[in-house]
């Protein structure tokens, strides 16, 4: 596996074929979205011309098939019964019932990882409440009372907010838990530094704790957002599968991302507002693409080990689990199931966060 390193802010780790750790792929898109199917420049940002009964008109003049998601049963994984799907969101939350989901990605998937992406059951057994865009910098300035970090890309206060480090996610998650009234879920100690700019702290008093025990806001473990993201889905985006290409360098068109995701053939480069695309079946926006977003999670290079609520804890590594990059990755990096990892100390522009609560039963 080829990867190229990247001039972001952040050391990314992609975790993939069980021991390759590298920064992923710088966009090619020169500034503009990269080169479209058929060799042609893909435009501002690199949109296709357009969408229909024939599928999607890239900007080359060919098409490609409208993209149709997967849905239950998985093969293989019949007795994985998923709860039924709908949105359900009030003022910017939506319920997540529990439910059975196949966690990873099928052997045949373009750029899976061989030791991290292996398909297995896994059972939530909260229901949850997420929110439905990423945390933004408008929510930060008011539930915190301090400017939003500084931000290159989508600097506006409907935007969501970047340049945070793990540690200041969990004190947002703290921050709102205590404003609503909730005890919080984390205890961060030995922290130095102020909130948004060069926070970091030495760990956790508790870190064997299982979050689904806390009654505050915290940020979703990987299973978690993953089951959020797919909506009862089992194809690689929830809008469908990955298209493939033989130059896999390249920023290319995928017309399933073209559809709910912001990445380096649309994006122009830069963050966007939430909203903009469209939502999944829980009715939660850029749960692909746009932002990078924190986990509950530490690193690891293996598959999820399946069974009810796996990996609920804190722990005591550095390196940090995320999810859904980002709108200068490539298409195979915005896989549902892919894996990645970067220190919790670390910002950058392209890496924000959501929070999760669990609900009481």
């Amino acid at each position: 596996m080829s990867l190229r390193k990247t001039p972001a802010a952040i050391a990314v780790l992609v975790i993939a074929s069980g021991a390759c750790k590298s920064s992923p792929p710088a966009s090619d898109s020169a500034g503009s979205g990269g080169t479209a199917v058929g060799g042609a420049s893909g435009g501002a940002g690199g949109s296709v011309a357009g969408s229909g009964a024939g599928g999607v008109v890239t900007a080359a003049g060919g098409s490609l098939p409208d993209p149709v998601p997967k849905v239950y049963p998985v093969p293989g994984f019949e007795s994985c019964v998923h709860a039924p799907v709908t949105a359900d969101c009030t003022d910017g939350w939506c319920k997540v019932p529990p439910s059975c989901f196949v966690m990873g990605s099928p052997e045949t998937e373009w750029h899976r990882g061989r030791d991290s992406e292996n398909q297995t059951a896994v059972t939530l057994t909260h229901w949850i409440e997420i929110q439905q865009k990423e945390f933004t910098r408008g929510a930060w300035e008011l539930m915190l009372s301090s400017p939003p970090p500084a931000q290159d890309s989508c600097p506006d206060t409907d935007c969501p907010v970047a340049m945070v480090s793990w540690w200041d996610a969990v004190h947002a998650a703290n921050g709102l838990s205590e404003d609503r009234g909730f005890e919080p879920c984390y205890e961060p100690v030995g922290c130095t530094g102020t909130l948004g700019q060069d926070l970091t702290c030495t760990g956790m008093a508790d870190p064997e704790k299982s979050v689904y025990e806390c009654e505050g806001y915290r940020l979703p473990t990987r299973a978690e957002a993953e089951y959020a993201a797919r909506a009862g889905t089992w194809s690689t985006f929830y809008s469908g599968d990955i298209t493939e290409y033989d130059d896999s360098a390249s920023c290319l068109v995928d017309p399933a991302l073209e559809k709910i995701a912001w990445y380096c053939f649309n994006s122009e480069n830069r963050a966007h507002r939430g909203g903009e695309l469209e939502p999944n079946g829980f009715g939660l926006f850029d749960m692909i693409g746009n932002l990078g977003e924190w986990t509950n999670e530490w690193q690891h290079g293996a598959s999820s080990p399946g069974g009810e609520n796996p990996r609920g804890q804190v722990h005591t590594s550095a390196e940090r689990l995320w999810f859904s990059p980002q709108y200068d990755g490539n298409s195979y990096l915005l896989r549902t199931a892919a894996l990645f990892s970067v220190p919790w100390a670390g910002r950058g522009q392209q890496l924000g966060f959501r929070l999760v609560r669990t609900l009481p039963e």
